[in-house]
């Protein structure tokens, strides 16, 4: 059922603009909230009172800049940038760890376009990722086509490139103006479910045919749940893709054989001394290896 609150923010939201001083910088969404006493209880701004950033707290504890290690005054300056907690990131949006030492979100408005940007390029990672390996399984010994190897600049891999991001593209111009420029409660069903549970939502391309969206909860917390799943997932994948590139570049090996133990069957993993991968499945055991002894000495001394 439509209720007058959200009908009256839509029609507030569709009322034009006034027009712009010389200084000012146009806005590139009408999204109103709702007054935060109104947001569904579901963790939001839930870092509001903390001066510092989660971020900081997680890389000050982590291995690389512990005392006594020799990469802690060069690493120290580039961690205290992250100690501030931004004043926009207070816990309200999937992924937030306070993380933006150079402060470009410094509006709503800025801060709604990154948080689409996010989560537009980790859906792309995640599937790129899986069509990678995808590609690399179905042609054995074949690297997946990406910039650094030159494949991708063949003719059917271009063309396909441009098909697959014109498409893209052309469904972002579609959906995006009714979504984010004109992102009102009335717009669609997930929509006004955002409007209720308060704040802004970004990717809502109204499409959940499996109804996943609400596997962990059909309410606020279940979907903010599930966002958190999203873009944390989205930034694996972004992280993965690069790092695939870069190893496929030095070894000149595919991602599918380098790391067999995630796509292939055992018995292909690259066990130590026997097997098809045997000389790389040693050196990765003896990478694992050294990275437990390493670990297990660092134990003892703390």
């Amino acid at each position: 059922p439509v209720v007058a609150e959200p009908v009256a923010a839509a029609a507030a939201a569709a009322e034009p603009a006034a027009a712009l001083g010389d200084n000012e910088t146009p806005k590139v969404s009408n999204f109103k909230a709702r007054d935060r006493s109104k947001w569904a209880n579901a963790g939001y701004s839930k870092h509001a009172g903390s001066a510092e950033s989660e971020v900081y707290h997680l890389l000050l504890n982590s291995p690389l800049v512990e005392e006594g290690k020799v990469s802690t005054s060069a690493l120290l300056p580039l961690v205290e940038m992250t100690r501030e907690r931004p004043a926009m990131l207070d816990g309200t949006h999937a992924g937030d760890i306070g993380f933006d030492p150079m402060g470009y979100a410094s509006t709503d408005e800025l801060l709604y376009f990154y948080l689409e940007s996010e989560v537009k390029h980790g859906r792309l990672a995640m599937l790129g990722a899986l069509g990678w390996i995808g590609a690399e399984l179905a042609n054995p010994g074949m690297r997946a086509p990406n910039v650094l190897n030159g494949h991708i600049f063949e003719p059917i891999n271009f063309l396909g490139t441009l098909a697959l991001f014109g498409a893209w593209s052309y469904l972002e111009h579609q959906v995006y103006p009714a979504q984010y420029i004109e992102h009102t409660p009335n717009n669609g069903k997930h929509n006004y479910l955002h409007y209720m549970d308060g704040p802004y939502v970004a990717g809502n391309y109204e499409f959940d045919p499996l109804n996943l969206y609400s596997a962990l909860g059909d309410d606020a917390a279940g979907r903010r749940a599930m966002r958190e799943l999203e873009v944390q997932h989205g930034r694996y994948a972004m992280l993965g893709l690069t790092s695939w590139v870069l190893a496929e570049q030095l070894t000149g090996a595919p991602v599918a054989d380098l790391f067999a133990v995630f796509f292939k069957p055992f018995w292909r993993w690259g066990l130590p001394v026997v097997g098809e991968n045997a000389v790389l499945g040693t050196l990765e055991f003896g990478a694992l290896v050294a990275a437990g002894l390493t670990r297990a000495h660092m134990a003892e001394n703390e």
